[in-house]
């Protein structure tokens, strides 16, 4: 593993009568040849580019731009160098 960047699993319920938000911290780790989530395994050859976008908000969103879509991370923290760290590999 080459890099570890904490993005954010937000879950929305309702329980008696009440929104409730629960976070969950989840990490995208990046090594020399696949980039895994919580949920996907991303071999590098098909993540075409990494983007970040910052809000006013508490969260940013990081783009994985791949060639089954584009995936969405919610972070916290500008994920800088992990985008530095994945365009030295590609």
């Amino acid at each position: 593993m080459l890099y570890r960047h904490p993005y954010y699993c937000v879950t929305r319920s309702i329980e008696n009568g009440q929104q409730l938000y629960q976070e969950e911290e989840c990490y995208l780790e990046l090594s020399e040849d696949k980039i895994t989530t919580n949920q996907n395994v991303f071999d590098l050859q098909h993540v075409f580019d990494m983007s970040y976008r910052s809000t006013a908000e508490l969260y940013g969103f990081l783009y994985l731009h791949t060639n089954k879509g584009v995936f969405s991370y919610n972070v916290k923290h500008a994920p800088d160098e992990l985008i530095q760290t994945f365009h030295s590999l590609k």
